[in-house]
């Protein structure tokens, strides 16, 4: 392997979580098929509110605390300040503990108003469940940014999976029981649609309080089976410099600050999209609420649960390289650091360009494949998969890449300029042209391209590093536009000759794999020592070369 495969860690490191991430995606994907059908359209509307505000408050609370605490230990580390780092790590702790217990007080007691602002009065039981999930959370967060800070994405990815497995079990099994509970409250036929949706709603947000649980005893107990090696780190350290609680603390807040308000800027869009369509369609177009419930829940539950799967791996990438870049950046190595910002965007568009344009050209029979059910929605909606896989994926890489270079305010800045125009191209969307549904997801994937484009212009200004277009979009582009026509060509002939919607699919993903692979390489688009970057980057090469693909 060479040199700059080794510097490249952070890649497999990401490409680690990436995988744990899509088995996670594949797992929440398989058991959302069952859960989905039992929900029905008005459950998943349910379920899918309660979840728009959760992850709001998940996103103040603890979603930056991963992020936070790995760039925190990773600039110790760095610095040989090992006791510092540990330090860092049991502040962190204290602090996201308190701030997940006032935001699960909050929620558990504000419940009821909340959803009557969403004019949704049954989702007051599901937000209940998930108010204990937010102390959780928290605290998991600090325990994988230490170990992320160390360079280390195993336990988050073990974590993650034990986590879904567990979630998908329990949500299922819940919603079943207590949908069948909340059916038998009520005499009445639309009560006990209500009912049945509300408690069922309940019932799958207890499997992800009880994945939360599980999560963190699990991190606990590898922090517990590595008591010895922090130890003897902490022996190691000959910096003679020792931080207070005080200054970690003060540390803590403003790098969590920031990047908080980041976070959240960026993802707050779901929210609020919400309620604006929400009102607008209940109140100026007088749509009943178990019809809004219902389109919401097709966009919540369909394709926003399908388009994030491929972005989950551009996330995965963004928790690698913060550590990555932040080593590099302290070490003030211009170019490892320049080199990282590139492979970074490139291997998570060479990701999001086939999923965007697979999802767009095979929506219909995807959704069909996975939920059975034919949904007015869903087929028109996947067509728009292109733009928001590949817009959120650069976004979030993007994003992470400021922060690693230290930037933190800039994301900020960035997203609130996008915001303001996504609300107001939403509103116009809704208003003038009266899209509905469909306003939410243009609004959607216009957004993250605004972020994209305006961090693009901040990395070029703060690091001198024009963006590579080339290899890095053009070429991805091209190659997944190949797949999906050779993938669409080879459905629709395919049930013309056997209508079989279940076969077809499979054989055009697989197939779709292929080609895609062997334009990437025809094309040169990933080369043989970007290829060592990868796990099992060395199998892979010699199988390419041995069919003469790679010389």
């Amino acid at each position: 392997m060479s040199s700059k495969s080794k510097k490249d860690s952070f890649i497999i490191q990401g490409s680690i979580l990436a995988m744990a991430g899509i088995l996670v995606r594949v797992i929440g994907l398989i058991y959302r098929i069952p859960l989905n059908r039992i929900l029905g359209d008005v459950g998943l509307g349910y379920y899918g509110t309660a979840f728009e505000f959760y992850n709001v408050l998940i996103l103040l609370s603890s979603q930056s605390m991963p992020l936070a605490v790995s760039k925190i230990v990773s600039e110790k580390l760095e610095k040989k300040e090992y006791k510092n780092a540990h330090k860092v790590f049991k502040g962190a702790l204290f602090y996201g503990g308190f701030i997940g217990l006032a935001f699960g007080l909050f929620l558990f007691f504000g419940a009821d108003f909340i959803a009557g602002v969403y004019k949704q009065p049954p989702i007051a039981i599901a937000l209940r469940v998930l108010a204990p999930t937010l102390t959780i959370a928290c605290i998991l967060g600090v325990v994988r940014g230490y170990f992320q800070g160390m360079g280390n994405m195993v336990p988050t990815a073990v974590s993650q999976i034990f986590e879904q497995i567990v979630n998908a079990v329990v949500s299922v099994i819940a919603a079943y029981e207590l949908g069948a509970y909340g059916y038998t409250l009520s005499k009445i036929a639309s009560e006990q649609k209500v009912l049945k949706g509300s408690y069922a709603a309940a019932g799958g947000t207890l499997g992800t309080l009880s994945g939360a649980l599980i999560a963190l005893i699990f991190m606990f107990f590898i922090v517990y089976v590595n008591r010895n090696y922090f130890r003897k780190k902490m022996k190691k350290d000959r910096t003679g410099v020792q931080d207070s609680y005080g200054q970690i603390t003060k540390v803590i807040l403003l790098t969590i600050t920031p990047v908080l308000f980041s976070t959240t800027i960026y993802n707050i869009g779901n929210l609020l999209d919400n309620p604006i369509y929400q009102n607008i369609m209940s109140s100026i177009f007088h749509v009943s609420e178990t019809t809004n419930s219902a389109a919401w829940g097709v966009y919540s539950g369909y394709y926003r649960l399908l388009t994030t799967m491929p972005i989950a791996i551009a996330s995965s990438l963004s928790t690698a390289i913060v550590p990555s870049l932040v080593r590099s950046y302290i070490a003030k190595d211009k170019l490892v650091v320049k080199r990282k910002v590139m492979l970074a965007q490139k291997f998570s568009m060479l990701i999001a360009f086939p999923c965007g344009m697979g999802l767009s050209v095979l929506g219909g029979p995807i959704n069909s494949l996975l939920f059975g059910e034919k949904v007015e929605y869903t087929s028109i909606i996947m067509i728009f998969s292109i733009f928001t896989v590949v817009a959120f994926s650069l976004s979030t890489i993007s994003n992470a890449i400021l922060q690693g270079i230290d930037k933190l305010n800039v994301p900020i800045r960035n997203s609130a300029i996008s915001l303001g125009i996504h609300i107001i191209f939403l509103l116009i969307l809704l208003l003038v042209f009266r899209l509905g549904i469909y306003a939410v997801v243009i609004g959607d994937f216009t957004f993250a391209m605004t972020v994209a484009v305006l961090n693009s212009f901040s990395i070029k200004k703060y690091l001198g590093y024009k963006q590579e277009v080339h290899y890095t979009l053009v070429c991805p582009f091209v190659c997944s536009a190949i797949m999906g026509i050779f993938c669409l060509v080879f459905y629709k002939l395919g049930m013309m000759i056997l209508p079989s919607n279940f076969i077809w699919t499979v054989l055009s993903i697989l197939i779709a794999v292929v080609i895609y692979a062997v334009s990437l390489v025809f094309t040169k688009t990933i080369t043989e020592d970007e290829l060592y970057s990868i796990p099992k980057g060395n199998q892979i090469v010699r199988i390419l070369k041995k069919f003469r693909l790679l010389k």
